[in-house]
C-alpha cells in the first residue's frame, strides 16, 4: 500500500498531555468493538464509565490483540468510578 494511502486511512486522536495516537482504520475499527463489547452492559447515562474503559484501552498505545484489549477494557470497567447519589 503506499505511503499516502496509509496515511489517508489514518486518524488522529489527541490527548493534552500525551500528544497525537495515530490509528490506521482497522485499528479504530477493532477498538470501537472491543469498546461497544465490553461496554455493552453500561447504561447511557454511565458515560464516565464507558470513557474510562475507552482511555484505559487507549493507553496500551497500540496493543492489537483483541483478547488483551477486551482483558483489559473488563478490567477498567470493574475499576471505573461511579456517581451514587
Amino acid at each position: 500500500m503506499p505511503e499516502s494511502t496509509r496515511r489517508q486511512n489514518r486518524a488522529k486522536i489527541g490527548f493534552p498531555f500525551w500528544g497525537h495516537l495515530m490509528f490506521d482504520t482497522a485499528t479504530i475499527a477493532l477498538l470501537r468493538a472491543v469498546l461497544d463489547e465490553v461496554c455493552e452492559s453500561v447504561l447511557g447515562r454511565q458515560i464516565g464509565a464507558r470513557t474510562h474503559v475507552a482511555s484505559k484501552i487507549l493507553e496500551t498505545g497500540g496493543e492489537v490483540s483483541r483478547e488483551r484489549l477486551r482483558q483489559i477494557g473488563q478490567h477498567a470497567l470493574s475499576h471505573a468510578p461511579t456517581m451514587r447519589r
